[in-house]
């Protein structure tokens, strides 16, 4: 018969070729998957940790005996702080009790532990748009947990190897919404646009301390003074760039410091539109540094940049500011190693590490804020620095103006950089790099400065960047114009597993270098050289220990000598996490010398995730054996609103110790700590109530409210859930709101009202901010939401409105078939039809042995059905008349009817 015929014919066309279009997921059997389609596979795993269901639906890819599971749903699902930037291929974070830092880079191919390198093989990741898929065999290796694979059942079964923050807060997350299975859903992300605004409305961050003392009325003296003291920020969009401002007063209530800057960022380097550009700040901003002479230095001015993070060379040292509220200290970590630290905020409430040297490839950047009320932040960059080249035929430029530690609002003659003379002179800094070939990058450079002398220069360098047997080579020519000069060269590279930066420079005539960080300006130089490296030093039983090491010598005019040495490594001792550094200094000159050798240690551990215990000791070994500071805090949550702290520190040179305690409420809308510290040694005493709290505009409610700590030193954003009934993309009138959904995002959790609003606060600055929606928690039925995963740039006192519609959804069953010769109509089997949304959107499907294609969550709007294309050309048929279907917003199944004619008649085959 004729249909029989055609089914036959479209069934070999079906089996005989390639594959047209996008293949069905086949279901796994149980034999094992071959290694060639182990990444082409979905699979839909369910996952039990403790023997209950933490997920029914877990997407992963590949071989079902070891699959590529997603890292950031499964961190989430285990609630580990692990941040996933998909984009560029990064995971970072801090697991166990330990607080072990983890960071994984896929460029690189290597994910560092607490120091400890692991190899990262191609195969075992994966990467979409929103998640980083790694083998599971893979993340049993860096995550706290051992997994088991059942390919009969597809069930993943968990097993902590050590308590888990799920086990340790007693909650179970329930079925991640949105995972259908369609490797195309989930993978996609929310983007929702922030353009610069000529006028936003502002946000704002106060802290403000009332309490007493006795600091200042002398050696155990009696009369105490009130304390009244305030720090405030406010940030926001206004004439096209983000404004931020910062003002602190002194005990009495006398603004003493304040700093303001417009600043303009463009990720794809058109800030300036066919000129480029990648930032541009007015205000109290930074100068650029140069290769040889003057260093990045404050004052009010202006910078413009058009290079951009990856540009970034081997030989510059990096400098790192931030802001950094009052009470918090502030810590540097370069690849899980401890490197510098800062107790408290500077004059101009910031956290600042200046002239930190980097080695060639990847460099992890961790920098940990440690809050008075046992909170704690991290901010993790990842850079890839190479030799400084450029692309051929590529410029860039770096320049900078300012009137040197002088702030745009002066309020004190107290320095900010430590200048004694030269105060408010000009600093110019213009530096420009081209790329003549892809081996070849020239660069040059112009300044005018004052040292901290008081001592003005004007000199020119010149120089190149290339490579040499497979180093990365640099050499600088600078003179200035009173006829003092220097040449520098310097190699970096990777050798016999040592990541190592060499420079030396030769000076001559008094030329003032101030990126040297030996440089004095009341000494001339006569040379200097440093080495900076990193290795993983093997041990037994481990993956190596990790150590990072500089070491400087230079030579002066008058004779004398200096040398330094230090060493820094970062080793886990059980759920202990120990950072351990030594420094050796010997200075000389005519008649005098001296040799110093110090040591320090410092410790954290969490205990059941309620306790975190922070440890220090700095010791002296040379010239005699001493102990100079001990201490020793304990930070202890009190539930979810409340914490405490303890603290004791010991100084041995003046046998002083200095005790601290406090207590925290963390409010919906603030924070606030009574709290006091007590110095036996001295006499002193301080007890006071410090409040945290901010403002911000919220544009679903139309005005401003108070909000946690954060809002004017990172971004905030509004999300609106609700029942899109004609898939607008807009709320209209007597369309519901939809209650339940959570955002998450920063380490912060909301959850939408009665009204379909949530607000999340403190989302950070300078980057891609991610946030995640979870349905699960709704009542809702038959709706396709957008994608889980939001992402919008962040910037500080910004907002960002998020809708968020939930389009009713209905099933859709298309039954194609053809006219027999008794003229009824018979279903057809293995046809491909399209169905074509609206805005020319479609999605695939094929008919099954009775005719019938089904599609699922098909939205409201009117679409037409179709076969495929290259289908019907190849069998030569086409549909009698075109079908189209409306389909409403009530969730009715829709039923759709199309009949297909043959151009030609099909030749009866005898069965």
């Amino acid at each position: 018969m004729a249909y029989a015929a055609a089914f036959l014919a479209l069934a070999a066309a079906i089996t005989s070729g390639g594959p047209e279009g996008p293949v069905a997921p086949v279901q796994p059997a149980a034999t094992s998957v071959s290694s060639d389609m182990a990444r082409d596979q979905l699979l839909l795993l369910s996952v039990q940790l403790d023997g209950a269901t933490i997920s029914e639906a877990l997407t992963a890819y590949g071989d079902p005996q070891d699959p590529l599971l997603p890292l950031g749903e499964l961190s989430r699902l285990l609630e580990l702080p692990l941040d996933v930037d998909a984009s560029n291929g990064v995971v970072s974070g801090r697991i166990g009790e330990s607080q072990r830092p983890i960071t994984i880079d896929l460029k690189s191919g290597q994910a560092l532990i607490g120091g400890k390198i692991v190899a990262l093989v191609p195969p075992d990741s994966l990467t979409t748009d929103t998640d980083i898929y790694l083998r599971a065999s893979l993340i049993a290796k860096l995550l706290p947990i051992r997994i088991t694979a059942n390919e009969n059942d597809m069930l993943l079964t968990l097993e902590a190897t050590e308590k888990l923050p799920v086990q340790a807060q007693r909650e179970r997350l329930a079925r991640m919404a949105g995972l259908s299975g369609e490797p195309g859903t989930q993978d996609e992300a929310l983007r929702v646009a922030t353009p610069y605004r000529w006028l936003g409305e502002p946000a704002f961050d106060f802290t403000t301390e009332l309490g007493y003392s006795n600091e200042g009325s002398g050696q155990g003296g009696n009369t105490s003074h009130t304390i009244t003291r305030a720090e405030a920020r406010v940030a926001g969009d206004l004439l096209q760039t983000g404004f931020s401002a910062w003002v602190a007063t002194d005990e009495s209530a006398d603004p003493v410091a304040a700093r303001v800057a417009f600043t303009r960022r463009s990720e794809d380097g058109r800030l300036l539109g066919s000129l480029g550009g990648t930032m541009a700040s007015a205000g109290d901003v930074f100068t650029p540094a140069l290769a040889v002479g003057p260093r990045s230095l404050g004052g009010a001015g202006v910078v413009f940049s058009s290079a951009r993070i990856d540009d970034a060379s081997v030989f510059q040292r990096i400098n790192l500011r931030g802001e950094l509220p009052v009470g918090y200290d502030a810590e540097l970590y370069v690849n899980d190693i401890l490197r510098s630290g800062q107790r408290g905020s500077g004059v101009q409430g910031r956290y600042e590490f200046n002239d930190i040297p980097l080695v060639r490839g990847r460099n992890a950047i961790r920098i940990v804020l440690y809050g008075p009320r046992g909170e704690r932040v991290e901010r993790t960059r990842v850079l890839n620095v190479g030799g400084g080249q450029l692309a051929t035929g590529r410029t860039t430029f770096d320049i900078g103006v300012v009137a040197q530690d002088r702030a745009v609002i002066d309020l004190s003659d107290q320095s900010i950089s430590g200048f004694t003379k030269g105060r408010g002179a000009l600093r110019a800094v213009v530096g420009v790099a081209h790329g003549v070939s892809e081996g070849l990058t020239l660069t040059a450079g112009l300044s005018r400065f004052t040292d901290s002398a008081g001592v003005g220069h004007t000199m020119a360098n010149v120089g190149t960047r290339s490579s040499l047997l497979g180093l990365a080579m640099q050499t600088d020519v600078a003179a200035d114009f009173e006829g003092a000069r220097a040449v520098s060269l310097g190699l970096a590279g990777r050798v016999a597993g040592i990541s190592f930066v060499g420079r030396h420079v030769e000076y001559a005539g008094g030329f003032a270098d101030e990126v040297n960080t030996s440089f004095d300006p009341s000494r001339p130089m006569r040379r200097y050289s440093e080495v900076v490296f990193d290795l993983a030093v093997p041990l037994p039983g481990s993956l190596g220990l990790p150590l990072s090491g500089r070491v400087e010598r230079a030579e002066f005019i008058d004779g004398g000598k200096s040398l330094t040495a230090r060493a820094r490594t970062t080793v886990g001792l059980g759920d202990t996490l120990v950072a351990i550094g030594a420094d050796y200094s010997r200075r000389s000159q005519p008649g005098f010398s001296a040799t110093r050798v110090n040591g320090n240690v410092s410790a954290i551990r969490l205990i059941d995730y309620k306790w975190q215990l922070r440890a220090t000791a700095d010791f002296r070994v040379r010239p005699n054996l001493a102990m100079e500071t001990l201490g020793f805090a304990a930070d202890r949550a009190l539930g979810e609103r409340y914490s405490m702290r303890l603290g004791a520190t010991r100084t041995f040179s003046n046998k002083d110790v200095a005790l601290q305690a406090g207590l925290t409420a963390r409010l919906p809308f603030a924070s606030a700590t009574l709290g006091g510290d007590w110095s036996t040694g001295q006499g002193r005493w301080r007890v006071g109530v410090q409040f945290n709290f901010g403002f911000a505009r919220d544009p679903l409610q139309g005005r401003y409210r108070m909000t946690p700590p954060g809002p004017a030193n990172g971004a905030s954003a509004a999300l609106l859930a609700f029942i899109d009934a004609n898939a607008n993309g807009v709320r209209d009138k007597g369309e519901n709101a939809v209650p339940g959904v959570t955002v998450e995002g920063g380490g912060l959790k909301a959850v939408t009202d009665a009204q379909g609003r949530a607000f999340v606060t403190g989302l950070g600055d300078g980057s891609m901010a991610t946030l995640r929606a979870d349905v699960s928690g709704t009542d809702t039925m038959f709706v396709s939401p957008p994608p889980q995963n939001i992402m919008f740039a962040a910037r500080a006192g910004g907002m960002t409105t998020i809708p968020y519609p939930l389009v009713p959804t209905s099933e859709l069953v298309a039954r194609i078939g053809f006219r027999r010769k008794d003229g009824a109509l018979s279903g057809l089997s293995a046809v491909k039809l399209r169905l074509v949304s609206p805005k020319g959107k479609v999605v695939q499907g094929v008919t099954e042995f009775d005719g019938t294609a089904v599609f699922d969550e098909v939205r409201p709007g009117r679409y037409a059905i179709e076969i495929d294309p290259d289908q019907a050309a190849r069998l030569g048929m086409h549909l009698m008349q075109p079908v189209f279907v409306t389909v409403s917003a009530d969730g009715r199944p829709i039923d759709a009817l199309g009949e297909v004619a043959f151009n030609e008649p099909v030749q009866m085959v005898k069965l």
